[in-house]
């Protein structure tokens, strides 16, 4: 398998090559730079049979593609969606909790978004969980109830992301429960 590629591209129908004077391979590539050498990771495609190639510009994007597969529910076109954005934007946008910015990328959807940052982002605080459009007092409300029962803050916030509840003060007694069965 290649995982460094010295050549050029090729388009042939809807299908980009990456080819040089002996052969070439089919490759994913959303760059727009002309340089000649590129970062490849091979994936498996078992519903096609074949090994599927991602090219990329910098090793520092291939990096991010691969730390994007290791989060369980992130599959290959995610993954290289996220890593073909500009790093020092992407790494921006995690330190802000910017959700509108991954769901500029395509597949990803709010609640994606926020389940992305969550994974991404090495510490949460207050001001992240309000950008989740959970109600302030309400938040508050959780995190007390369940910090004088003896939770962590940081492991309630991380649950209240992913909840499938509709975070509402009625359906206060369902998140607790939740919450609860699952810390």
């Amino acid at each position: 398998m290649f995982h460094l590629f010295h050549g050029k591209f090729k388009k042939n129908w809807d299908e980009l090559y990456l080819e040089n004077d002996v052969f070439g391979i089919l490759v994913q590539y959303e760059g727009k730079q002309k340089k000649w050498t590129r970062y490849l990771h091979p994936m498996i495609d078992t519903n096609h049979n074949t090994i599927k190639y991602y090219a990329f510009d910098t090793h520092q994007q291939k990096i991010t593609f691969l730390s994007m597969l290791k989060i369980q529910w992130v599959w290959g076109k995610t993954a290289y969606a996220i890593a073909a954005q500009d790093q020092i934007k992407l790494k921006e946008a995690i330190d802000n909790f910017d959700v509108k910015y991954f769901m500029t990328l395509p597949g990803i959807w709010s609640k994606t978004a926020k389940r992305l940052l969550v994974e991404l982002k090495t510490t949460l605080d207050t001001a992240d969980v309000k950008k989740l459009s959970i109600d302030d007092s309400l938040l508050k409300s959780i995190l007390k109830s369940l910090h004088d029962l003896g939770y962590e803050r940081s492991a309630v916030k991380k649950l209240l992301i992913t909840c499938p509840i509709q975070l509402k003060k009625d359906n206060l007694p369902e998140i607790m429960k939740r919450l609860v069965d699952n810390l």
